[in-house]
C-alpha cells in the first residue's frame, strides 16, 4: 500500500479558560487518491474566489452610481480578498453558508476519506494540563500523536497546521509524530496553503460546534450561530444522523461512520 497524505489541524486553544473555549479537538484528514480529488476542489474553490470579485467589484459600482458612504456591511463585503480565500468554519454566515455547503457537499461525494477527531472537555479539570507541567505544547503533541497511533490504518506522510515550538522546547513535533509506525514523515505548513487542511477546520468545527451547544455555550437566536448550525445539520444528515443526535453522547468514548466516508470522533482524556 502506497503512503498517502495526511493532514492534521486543531480547535480551540488550551491556554484559554474553560468559560471562552470549553471544547480542544484535533482533527486527522486521510487523503488516500488525491489525484482524483485535489482539482475538483479547487476548481469549485476557484469559482468561489470569482464570485467574491464579482460582488465586490458590483457593490463598488453601486456606492459610485448613489454617491454614498458603504455601510459596515457593504465595508466588510469590499475587504473581501479577491486572490486569496480560506474556509473556515469561524467565518461561517448566512452570507456565505451555500459557499461552504458547496464544499461540504463535494467532500462527502467522495468515499474515500478518512475523518478522525480526538476531542477535549476543558470543564473536566481532573488533570487540566498539570500533567504535563501546564505545558501546552507538551499536551499538543500528546494529543496529535494520539490521535494518528489510534487511527491510521496505513502508511502515511503527515502535514500539520504550523504551531510554533516554544524555543525553550527540545520536543519537536516531527520527532514525536514519526515515532508512529504508519507516519514516514511530517511537515508543518500554514492552512492558506492547502485546502485540505481547511477543510479540517470545517468538519472539525461542526463537531466542536455540537459538543459546545450541548452546554448551551451560543446565543440564541443568532444568525451567525444560526448559519453554523444549518452547516452542522448538513454534515449530521450526510452521515445518517437525526438533527438532535449529537456526535459524542456523554459516557461514550467513541463513535464511528462508514458511510458515506469514514468519520469518526473520540474523546481525549487529561
Amino acid at each position: 500500500m502506497e503512503v498517502c497524505p495526511a493532514f492534521v489541524d486543531e480547535t480551540g486553544v488550551l491556554t484559554e479558560s474553560s468559560t471562552k473555549q470549553p471544547v480542544y479537538g484535533i482533527g486527522l484528514l486521510v487523503v488516500p487518491d488525491t489525484k482524483r480529488i485535489t482539482d475538483r476542489f479547487y476548481r469549485l474553490h476557484f469559482n468561489f474566489i470569482q464570485k467574491m470579485t464579482y460582488e465586490r467589484n458590483r457593490l463598488r459600482r453601486t456606492l459610485r452610481s448613489e454617491n454614498r458612504l458603504p455601510t459596515l456591511l457593504e465595508v466588510d463585503r469590499l475587504m473581501w480578498s479577491t486572490r486569496h480565500h480560506e474556509y473556515k468554519f469561524a467565518d461561517v454566515t448566512h452570507f456565505n453558508i451555500q459557499d461552504y455547503i458547496d464544499i461540504l457537499n463535494l467532500y462527502f461525494s467522495f468515499p474515500d476519506f478518512e475523518f478522525h477527531s480526538l476531542m477535549m472537555n476543558k470543564y473536566d479539570k481532573k488533570a487540566w494540563l498539570g500533567r504535563w507541567d501546564n505545558n501546552p505544547w507538551m499536551a499538543y503533541t500528546h494529543f496529535t500523536k494520539e490521535l494518528l497511533a489510534k487511527r491510521l490504518k496505513r502508511d502515511v506522510f503527515a502535514i500539520v497546521d504550523l504551531q510554533d515550538k516554544p524555543g525553550r522546547s527540545n520536543v519537536h513535533l516531527e520527532d514525536v509524530l514519526c515515532s508512529v509506525p504508519m507516519v514516514k514523515g511530517c511537515l508543518r505548513a500554514t492552512s492558506d496553503m492547502s485546502l485540505y487542511l481547511q477543510l479540517i477546520d470545517l468538519l472539525l468545527g461542526c463537531v466542536q460546534y455540537d459538543l459546545k451547544d450541548q452546554m448551551d455555550y451560543y446565543t440564541p437566536g443568532s444568525k451567525r450561530a444560526k448559519a453554523k448550525g444549518q452547516l452542522v445539520g448538513l454534515v449530521k444528515s450526510k452521515l445518517g444522523m437525526r438533527q438532535g443526535d449529537i456526535f459524542l453522547p456523554n459516557g461514550e468514548s467513541l463513535k464511528c461512520w462508514n458511510i458515506p466516508s469514514t468519520f469518526t470522533v473520540s474523546r481525549g482524556t487529561w
